[in-house]
């Protein structure tokens, strides 16, 4: 008998329910807690907005929402779904005194995030990826929540504020789609306190988008059924089980390779008309990004075609599938699969009417390439030679260039202090066809590469850790 009721008792015990599970399913049936923002964000178009509910054993599941309401709605969403009563005081504590934190209605984040939604969707701008996950810790939005109406933009305009880091740049492209001119932008200036103001009145010719897609698989084959498994769980939406990590990276690096190859190639072929169209549904699993960090540290050609497809796609489809985390897992997953084959990188600078941000993730690879492997400078420099010398004739027809992808180029080669381009790269400029708004214009490209670059910088040229990556998607507190 004492067998039968051991029996009995690991038969009702349940497997947790993971934080993604739990939104989808819980979240919406919790009675709504408090609710907090950060002050000036009128004067500074940035909030972050606290929204929590209480678990029946008195735990809170609360989402941090970073929102612009300038221009790009909402930036990020981070989650936890189990914090206990004291931690979750503590962090609001240390928000009150680091940052002025006040409590809000729910009504008024409510209206505030989804208000600075529509604002961004307005320039044609979806929310980050991570809202999928972290919009069920909100009420829908409908008409039985009380409207409340706020100013967004600057002036009544949108404006788009480019970081340090110019992550925020390929909005522009699809704001000048949508808006036209009835937009402005400024960069923040190295002191971050000191922007520098653009004139969106200039415009350049932007290469036309006319890639010609394959016939993409209609259905999956892997020889290892479990990756499959993990990439296309919703339960790995954001992250992946160590566990899971572990035996991936622990098969033969081509064969686990050619199997998230398989899968990339799978979820592109599922998704990219329904992208192109507009038509696309909410993002159900993370297997493209999943994928990219996996084949960047299984460091296997096996992987060099699908990155390449996936740079053949539009900026729509990197957002969608990526957000403001394409660049910083595209070019190292290039340089992880195609530093042993550079001129497969070389072919691809050259493929016409493809998007200019995502083409840019090739530079980057290349320039990391040189900077992890001092060795191989000279090889690449001359990649970058070649490039340089054909695009005075290519720019001003826009054949496999344009100015903006010009001006990521001269970012790249900044960092990497390419000293022995600047004939090549004056002669670039000369042609008055360089997106000054991206590096700055030829004399701050020369006084880049008289100054050491940061860590900063250097920072998305160094190799990954791959929990490390994962790590940047974790829940706040």
């Amino acid at each position: 008998m004492a067998q039968k009721k051991v029996k009995n008792k690991k038969k009702a015990q349940q497997v947790p329910m993971s934080p993604e599970r739990f939104m989808r399913e819980k979240a919406r049936t919790l009675p709504i807690g408090k609710c907090y923002i950060t002050p000036d964000w009128e004067t500074n178009g940035l909030a972050q907005v606290i929204v929590s509910r209480i678990r029946p054993n008195g735990n809170i599941a609360g989402v941090m929402f970073l929102v612009d309401t300038f221009c790009l709605g909402v930036k990020d969403a981070k989650i936890n779904v189990n914090m206990e009563p004291d931690d979750f005081e503590d962090l609001i504590h240390g928000l009150q005194e680091d940052l002025g934190l006040e409590e809000i209605s729910y009504n008024e984040a409510h209206n505030l995030i989804y208000g600075a939604i529509s604002f961004a969707e307005e320039g044609g701008i979806n929310p980050a990826k991570e809202f999928h996950i972290g919009q069920y810790i909100l009420e829908e939005d409908t008409e039985d929540i009380p409207l409340i109406e706020y100013d967004y933009g600057k002036n009544g305009k949108h404006l788009l504020i480019i970081g340090a880091d110019k992550k925020e740049k390929h909005y522009l492209k699809t704001l000048r789609n949508i808006l036209g001119d009835n937009f402005n932008y400024i960069e923040e200036g190295a002191e971050f306190d000191n922007p520098y103001f653009y004139d969106n009145t200039k415009h350049y010719p932007q290469e036309q988008y006319k890639y010609q897609y394959p016939e993409y698989p209609a259905t999956l084959s892997v020889k290892n059924q479990f990756i499959a498994d993990a990439l296309f769980s919703p339960d790995n939406y954001d992250s992946m089980p160590k566990e899971t990590i572990e035996r991936i990276l622990a098969l033969p690096a081509d064969e686990a390779a050619d199997d998230l190859s398989n899968i990339v190639m799978y979820s592109i072929g599922k998704t990219y008309k329904a992208i192109n169209e507009g038509k696309v549904e909410d993002l159900e699993n993370g297997a493209i990004y999943h994928a990219l960090v996996l084949l960047t540290q299984l460091q296997s050609e096996k992987g060099l075609d699908a990155v390449l497809e996936i740079m053949r796609q539009t900026d729509e489809f990197a957002d969608y599938h990526l957000g403001d985390l394409a660049p910083e897992v595209i070019h190292p997953a290039l340089y992880a699969c195609g530093k042993d084959n550079v001129k497969r990188i070389e072919q691809y600078l050259y493929e016409p009417n493809l998007d200019p941000y995502l083409r840019e993730q090739a530079p980057e690879a290349l320039a990391m390439i040189a900077i992890n492997h001092p060795e191989r400078r000279e090889e690449i420099i001359e990649v970058f030679r070649r490039l340089l010398k054909s695009m005075p004739t290519r720019l001003p027809i826009q054949d496999c260039c344009d100015a903006e992808y010009a001006g990521f180029v001269m970012s790249a080669l900044a960092d990497l202090q390419a000293k022995e381009l600047l004939p090549e790269i004056e002669a670039v400029f000369a042609t008055d066809l360089v997106d000054e708004s991206v590096a700055g214009g030829y004399q701050d490209i020369v006084s880049e590469m008289e100054v050491t670059p940061s860590d900063f910088t250097l920072d998305k040229y160094r190799f990954p850790d791959i929990y490390a990556q994962y790590r940047r998607l974790q829940n706040f507190g």
